[in-house]
């Protein structure tokens, strides 16, 4: 029974973590790459954006993006893939007005940041971990036109392709080294090598394999990063900006099951509906293998993924842990930020609206009267003060110089309208 149990926890592993999946090379084609504009900056929200009459290929717009304007190619494509708002912003400071020129440059590195795509890639995707994996197919489009510089660390890729043509990790070797002036250009590394491994690779193991067996460091030169829209904002191993959610690590050995770990994850990912994404990957470091587990929202942040990550946290306890764990998580969203003294204030300045008019009303305003209104017999006047007073003397003191005190009873009026009382003269 045990052997069959470890037969089908590898069996599970091999699935889970060795599905092929395509990674795409997409060569000049983000909008929010610094190396793309001609001066090597951003635009900004005062900037018109001008293209280049010809586009080779199709430029991606993958994030929020604020401009003043696009001047459009006349041959090209546009793949919009966010949100696009025209208009300069005030808060912009740093922004001056005029044209930020698109170059449509074609030099990148392997590890660059936002030079690769995968449908397995997502919000919660480290940019270490957007590169391809040792079981990954990568693909670099036939109509594209590029000069990549291929990593020093070596990669390896279950399977390469160039347009329709498919390399062995010799034959590649041979096409980067007898290249002449082909659109698509490999650039060998610092060692004069390709440092990239083209064969099958299966990953045996119940703790789960990492992408690679030599990790690779990111290139965030180049990589926008937009301003957080939370209090405290993380910053996971292998981001190369800030972000909003929660974040898990802690160092394993060979008896983790990352099987039943995933089966917790989502577990606690359905709980919460379709609201979050989670990305579950290695860190590698000399000493010690570490598992990373990143929760961020979809769309606006609302700390959803923070409570999750929380709760994971608690689930495992010290279960598979060899030293600590390391929880990131990062505070509310900034759109409730200083809310509990937002509603204080506001409920102040209620309270002393409230307090005034009862103020004006009782002891401020004068009386009203209408004369045409008091001989029609609608009412006499609107007054404010009853007139109604209660003695404190006898009736019947004449006593000179005697000043009567009286206080005046608010609910009086009310009482008079319903119980009708007659005084009657006391007989000594």
């Amino acid at each position: 029974m045990t052997h069959w149990r470890l037969q089908t926890s590898l069996f599970l592993t091999f699935i889970t973590f060795t599905s092929t999946a395509v990674v795409k090379w997409l060569p000049n084609s983000s909008f929010n790459l610094a190396i793309n504009y001609k001066d090597g900056k951003l635009p900004c929200s005062k900037q018109t954006v001008v293209f280049p009459e010809t586009i080779i290929g199709s430029i991606n717009l993958e994030s929020a993006i604020q401009v003043s304007g696009f001047v459009l190619p006349k041959d090209g494509e546009l793949v919009i893939d966010g949100e696009i708002n025209f208009g300069a912003l005030d808060s912009d400071t740093n922004c001056t007005f005029g044209s930020a020129f698109y170059t449509d440059k074609s030099t990148s590195v392997w590890n660059q940041a936002d030079v690769w795509s995968s449908d397995k890639f997502n919000e919660a995707t480290p940019d270490a971990s957007k590169v391809p994996c040792y079981d990954d197919t990568v693909v670099f489009p036939a109509d594209a036109k590029f000069t990549i510089r291929l990593p020093d660390s070596t990669q390896t890729v279950a399977r390469l392709t160039v347009g329709q043509q498919s390399y062995t990790t010799l034959e590649f070797v041979n096409r980067v080294r007898i290249q002449s002036d082909e659109s698509q250009q490999f650039t060998l590394n610092n060692y004069f090598q390709t440092g990239v491994e083209i064969k099958q690779k299966i990953c045996n193991k119940v703790s789960g394999c990492p992408c690679q067996e030599t990790p690779i460091k990111i290139d965030c030169s180049a990589k926008f990063c937009p301003i957080p829209p939370c209090v405290a904002p993380i910053k996971p191993d292998g981001f190369c900006c800030h972000i909003c959610g929660g974040y898990l690590a802690f160092d394993v050995d060979e008896s983790f099951d990352m099987v039943t770990f995933k089966d917790l994850i989502e577990k606690t990912i359905d709980t919460y509906g379709n609201t979050i994404v989670y990305h579950l990957g290695f860190v590698l470091t000399r000493k010690s293998s570490t598992v990373q587990l990143v929760v961020v929202d979809k769309g606006t942040y609302t700390g959803i993924s923070a409570e999750a990550v929380n709760y994971v946290e608690s689930a495992i306890g010290d279960n598979w842990v060899r030293r600590e764990k390391l929880v990131g998580i990062s505070g509310s969203p900034l759109y409730k930020r200083w809310m509990g003294l937002k509603i204080f204030v506001s409920m102040f300045f209620v309270v002393v609206a409230v307090m005034g008019a009862v103020y004006v009303y009782y002891y401020r305003m004068p009386n009203i009267r209408i004369p045409v209104l008091e001989r029609a017999g609608a009412f006499s006047r609107i007054n404010r003060r009853t007139d109604s007073v209660v003695s404190l003397t006898r009736r019947d003191s004449t006593a000179s110089g005697t000043v009567r005190t009286a206080f005046r009873n608010p609910m009086y009026d009310s009482i008079r309208g319903r119980v009708l009382v007659e005084e009657t003269a006391v007989e000594e």
